[in-house]
């Protein structure tokens, strides 16, 4: 076998790839498990099966602790079952590990229940494990069952097959595993933040600078503790606004990346600084003018979206010129890209909208009309131009001027999945209740062309996986 000019062997699938597959397998199997009929049929019964082996063990009451569909240890389940199924190997032994998987899930939830049952006379401390501990145990239980899984498929293979490929390097490996137990910290300690007196008490003082700022840019704004007046309109500053799943993905950043350990002790202390000045910049958003921005509303519950966008769109950029060029030239290009991408979105944004008009109007033709969903934060709406903004800045970031059919065909893919998905969604929010969360529409508005344009413009003969610099590349 031929290696690649990356080192990796050039039938390896690449991390994203791989990425992208377990985040299609997480979305089909997280959506079935909010089906009402599923929780119903499915979920609460097997939570009440799980309960009854518990009070078998524990001796217990039955009745001190109530098991519905959240006790059945289904996440953790869908959590697991999703990333063994997206990985590259052979079908008999994804179907042994989710197996195995969903067998240790269930003992561990029995385990749980059971524990809960002996301590439901003390509410505070049912709160404090049912909320907090007995939640974190089980994912990250999972997340070690499953990378331990992995780990044995790329260092071992049945006689005479290869082993399947390293899908993710040890920096990359370290970053996942250490975002996803800080992101199950995150959501275990969410409760507790949001309803944090000092969490609302930094929320006033983002809201002060904001204000401050914004009368310093000639925006007339009053500020009353989190709550900030404008001629666009009253906003609060959150918890939700300041204890942001973006935190611990930083965290994993600066304590993967190949840093000295000085750089990394700066970046780790300057946490709370980084995300006091986002909060202050989202605010800032209320100084554009409403022709340019549009809703406001949506635009400060998009900020944090937006500066992801932005974040690939540089990132892609430095990558592709490389260090050679100098910085100088992937400034340049990052800035093009921007601009390309802004001028897309504002341009033939309005344009590309039709498509949810168009399905709409077939949704009134069948019958269907108004089957939608509450999109409180505009998050769906934004979808269609901000997905072809952010296509576009990223072609220019790592293609330039160059293949620009594969582009239309990029696009026309876009468009596709846009229309295609509109319809479901009205109809799974209409019959089931299945409202997709915010950062399910968010995540999938960054990730979507994204992974378009990594799988047009992956070079020649190389994994699909990684983009190389454009003057790192082998000739001959």
């Amino acid at each position: 076998m031929k290696p690649s000019p990356t080192g990796a062997p050039a039938s390896s699938p690449g991390g994203l790839r791989f990425l992208v597959t377990v985040g299609a397998w997480f979305v089909g199997l997280f959506g079935l498990m909010r089906l009402g009929w599923v929780e119903r049929s499915l979920l609460t019964p097997f939570a009440k099966l799980q309960q009854q082996a518990a009070d078998q063990l524990t001796g217990a009451p039955s009745d001190l602790v109530y098991a519905d569909a959240s006790c059945s240890g289904g996440d953790p389940m869908a959590l697991c079952a999703g990333a063994i199924l997206a990985f590259p190997a052979a079908w008999s032994a994804r179907l042994r590990g989710v197996a195995l998987g969903l067998l240790g899930i269930t003992l561990l939830n029995v385990v749980r229940l059971g524990h809960l049952s002996l301590v439901a006379s003390d509410r505070a401390l049912l709160d404090l494990l049912h909320t907090y501990v007995w939640p974190g145990l089980l994912i990250i239980a999972t997340a070690a069952y499953v990378f331990g899984w992995m780990q044995r498929q790329t260092s071992t293979a049945p006689p005479g097959r290869a082993a399947n490929p390293v899908v993710f390097g040890g920096t990359a490996r370290r970053f996942l595993v250490a975002a996803a137990l800080l992101v199950v910290v995150y959501f275990a300690t969410a409760p507790f933040f949001y309803q944090s007196p000092a969490v609302n008490v930094i929320a006033g003082w983002i809201a002060a600078a904001g204000g401050a700022l914004l009368t310093a840019a000639r925006t007339t704004a009053m500020v009353d503790g989190p709550l900030i007046r404008t001629t666009h309109g009253a906003f609060v500053v959150t918890q939700e606004c300041i204890f942001t799943p973006l935190i611990p993905l930083y965290v994993a950043g600066v304590l993967t990346a190949p840093l000295a350990p000085l750089r990394r002790a700066a970046a780790l202390a300057a946490t709370p600084a980084v995300f006091f000045a986002l909060g202050v910049s989202r605010l800032l958003v209320l100084a554009v003018p409403a022709a340019v921005i549009g809703s406001y509303a949506t635009a400060i519950h998009a900020f944090s979206q937006t500066a992801v966008a932005l974040i690939l769109i540089v990132a892609a950029a430095f990558r592709v010129v490389g260090p050679a060029a100098g910085t100088g030239t992937a400034i340049a290009r990052a800035l093009l890209a921007v601009g390309s991408g802004i001028a897309a979105g504002y341009v033939a944004g309005p344009v590309w909208s039709w498509l949810f008009d168009g399905v709409a109007g077939l949704q009134a033709l069948a019958g269907h009309a108004g089957h939608l969903f509450a999109d409180a934060q505009g998050a769906w709406a934004l979808v269609p131009a901000f997905q072809l903004g952010l296509f576009t800045s990223l072609w220019v970031a790592v293609a330039g001027r160059c293949g620009w059919r594969s582009a239309a065909l990029g696009l026309g893919v876009l468009a596709l999945v846009q229309a295609a998905l509109t319809l479901p969604v009205g109809e799974l929010a209409h019959h089931y209740g299945f409202n997709p969360h915010v950062g399910l529409i968010r995540g999938w508005a960054l990730a979507a062309p994204a992974a378009l344009v990594w799988w047009l413009r992956r070079p020649a003969g190389e994994p699909r996986g990684s983009l190389v610099p454009a003057g790192a590349r082998a000739t001959g």
